[in-house]
């Protein structure tokens, strides 16, 4: 699964709610915000009025925290293995909050501290962004240079789509690029922030960002996680202070973070945050694609859980069909160490040819395998393998890769302990 973290302009009053009144785990995260902000971000999410939410130092922890809440609802919820994460801008803080380089407190913090730099790197009304449509990211990029040799700085700031491009800049000149964008055919919609993001007019935030950034205690990543400057995965919790950063004055390359997203085996996307944002530009992007909303007009937080049980149940009918084939490539493939002819008829040759009779078995009555025998299979290539005398380490593997195919392991636990 992969799981999109949105940015900020999602936010609105209300947002979050019905989780808080429903998850626990929703109402300790919230908790644990306010605690770490000294204010009650939750009653502005709940009771607060749009112009209040709208500040980024405000609207930053509070997408952020509703954000999370939803990621760890669906994890208690759905089991998911090795989940892929992208954010768009602020939602890559979020991101990596998910994949547990950054503790959730700290993550508040930091996003509230990225907030303020960045408004007061610009002050409010000075700046603007808006979303072009309709042309593409060439022709922005044509129309903004030029005006930004005669008028002042603005410049493209998200790539989102194919014909969707972000520009962000002073106040002036994104209004003139806005008449010329309309000219050319371009439909434009002005954002809901309060600062000209990701151009050049946010160098003033970087410098107090990295030093924030450098007090914090950044852990390991747990899940792999994709950069906006770079559009590639991040390497090591290394990157993060170059990275965020550089995103702070540099384009975000979501069309770059999609695609390489979707370059891997990812069975559907969730868009975690509050208001559905990224799950129509991936629906665009890749139309054959699964993507699921947990907050949108057509669908919410339980439309969202029983879609994503009934693909785990899917894949995991799918893995126990493949479970026979997979134990049988193993015990053909893996080296024999035992010499003694009697134990091999016994422990490798007659448990091979149950696998084999229960592969047949299954293919005849044209069913899928109960929980028992694949149980029982998985059973019987860990009696092959010690009958072949691997070794601990290369036994432990084999198993494993086994015990994975299956689409649960965690209900196979016990078996990969026995060879431990």
């Amino acid at each position: 699964m992969a799981f999109i973290f949105p940015g900020q302009g999602s936010q609105y009053v209300g947002m979050g709610q019905a989780w808080h009144s429903a998850y626990p785990i929703a109402r300790e995260l919230f908790e644990m915000a306010n605690d770490a902000l000294g204010f009650d971000l939750k009653k502005i999410c709940f009771e607060g009025n749009p112009q209040e939410l709208k500040k980024t130092e405000i609207a930053q922890p509070a997408i952020l925290t509703v954000s999370l809440i939803a990621y760890r609802i669906i994890l208690q919820e759905v089991e998911i293995q090795q989940p892929v994460l992208a954010g768009h801008s602020l939602g890559e803080i979020s991101a990596l909050c998910a994949a547990g380089a950054i503790s959730f407190a700290d993550a508040v913090k930091l996003v509230h501290a990225r907030g303020k730099y960045m408004q007061e790197a610009v002050p409010e009304g000075r700046g603007l962004m808006y979303a072009v449509v309709g042309l593409s990211s060439e022709q922005v990029k044509e129309i903004c240079r030029e005006i930004s040799l005669n008028t002042g700085t603005v410049v493209p700031s998200n790539y989102n789509a194919s014909n969707q491009t972000v520009i962000s800049g002073v106040k002036g000149a994104v209004e003139e690029a806005v008449i010329s964008m309309k000219h050319a055919g371009a439909q434009v919609i002005p954002l809901k922030v309060s600062a000209p993001f990701h151009s050049p007019l946010m160098e003033p935030a970087v410098a107090p960002f990295r030093a924030f950034l450098n007090g914090l205690t950044l852990q390991p990543l747990r899940h792999t996680v994709v950069s906006n400057v770079t559009g590639d995965f991040y390497s090591s919790e290394q990157d993060i202070i170059p990275l965020l950063s550089d995103q702070l004055i540099k384009p975000v390359l979501w069309t770059a973070c999609m695609n390489r997203m979707a370059a891997l085996p990812v069975q559907a996307f969730i868009d975690t945050g509050p208001r559905e944002t990224l799950g129509p530009l991936l629906k665009e992007a890749f139309p054959e694609a699964k993507v699921y909303a947990i907050d949108s007009v057509h669908s919410a937080m339980q439309d969202c859980l029983d879609n994503l049980r009934s693909d785990r149940e899917r894949s995991r009918l799918r893995g126990r069909g493949n479970v026979i084939d997979k134990c049988l490539s193993i015990a053909v493939c893996t080296q024999n160490h035992n010499s003694n002819a009697d134990e091999y008829q016994k422990n490798v040759i007659e448990p091979y040819k149950m696998i084999q009779r229960m592969k047949e078995e299954v293919t005849v009555a044209g069913k899928e395998l109960t929980l028992k025998q694949t149980e029982n299979v998985l059973h019987l290539l860990e009696t092959i393998l010690k009958g072949k005398k691997l070794p601990a380490d290369e036994l432990n593997l084999r198993m494993e890769q086994a015990i994975n195919e299956t689409g649960m392991p965690g209900l196979f636990q016990g078996i990969a302990e026995v060879t431990q």
